[in-house]
């Protein structure tokens, strides 16, 4: 691995790894080996997911890419992509949660993230891709890594502790437009809420909140963001081959 530092990020090139030391986040078709399943498969939707959005010509700035599977699809649809992932110290906003192994669950989390950090980059390999990869504090972003045209955080902020700092912080690298997908659960009605999901006696500790997309538009336009429009759609989850509703708020500066 070879790691480029500027000041509090690094932008990382990694040789493509093996095939059997990947887990794949996104379904993807790969020559040879056919339909690769992931836990989501967004292939037949995607436009959807991302909002209907003309990436052609845009310097796109992706949060939390996975397996990359929005990355490289932006990148095929014309857009230059840049995509942060924490460093692995900094990994995961961690749930509280009183008689849970914490630094087990952490053991455990960090092989499968390694896992689908090893899937992006055997993609990137696979499509020759130019996407770069930073390891950042996205809450954090410096100005010198520049700034953006298109700013993406997709199913990123119910994993987060403070969604609102995260959405601050790309918000300073981002001059035009912010697109945030979420699941979308219409018990929340209109309101510009977020649903606190773990309870002491559920065992899980890597999501948080259940958001609005109210609430999204909201923080957005408080962040100069303030046309905004919302779109619903189905995303299939792998699991059990469910559609999951989804929504994505598309907001201009």
């Amino acid at each position: 691995m070879s790691v480029a530092s500027h000041s509090t990020w690094r932008e990382i090139h990694r040789p493509a790894p093996r095939f059997d030391d990947c887990q794949f986040y996104h379904s993807v078709g790969l020559p040879g080996l056919g339909l690769v399943r992931g836990y989501w498969d967004l292939r037949p939707t995607v436009d959807a997911y991302l909002g209907g959005f003309d990436f052609a010509g845009r310097s796109v700035l992706e949060i939390g890419p996975a397996s990359g599977f929005l990355s490289f699809h932006m990148e095929r649809a014309g857009a230059r992509v840049t995509a942060i992932e924490p460093p692995m110290e900094r990994l995961w906003d961690a749930v509280p949660m009183p008689h849970f192994d914490l630094e087990a669950w952490r053991r455990q989390f960090s092989a499968a993230i390694d896992g689908v950090r090893n899937s992006f980059w055997y993609l990137h390999h696979h499509y020759r891709s130019t996407v770069r990869l930073v390891e950042a504090d996205a809450e954090r972003l410096d100005a010198d890594l520049g700034d953006f045209d298109v700013g993406l955080l997709a199913a990123v902020l119910l994993h987060c502790r403070s969604p609102m700092s995260i959405l601050e912080g790309c918000a300073r690298r981002v001059r035009r437009t912010l697109i945030v997908t979420e699941l979308y659960d219409a018990t929340l009605g209109e309101r510009p809420v977020c649903q606190l999901l773990p309870r002491p006696d559920v065992p899980q500790v890597d999501t948080w909140w259940s958001l609005s997309p109210a609430f999204v538009v909201n923080a957005l336009g408080l962040l100069g963001f303030a046309d905004a429009r919302v779109s619903t759609h189905h995303q299939k989850r792998e699991s059990d081959g469910q559609p999951i509703p989804m929504f994505t708020v598309v907001a201009n500066r």
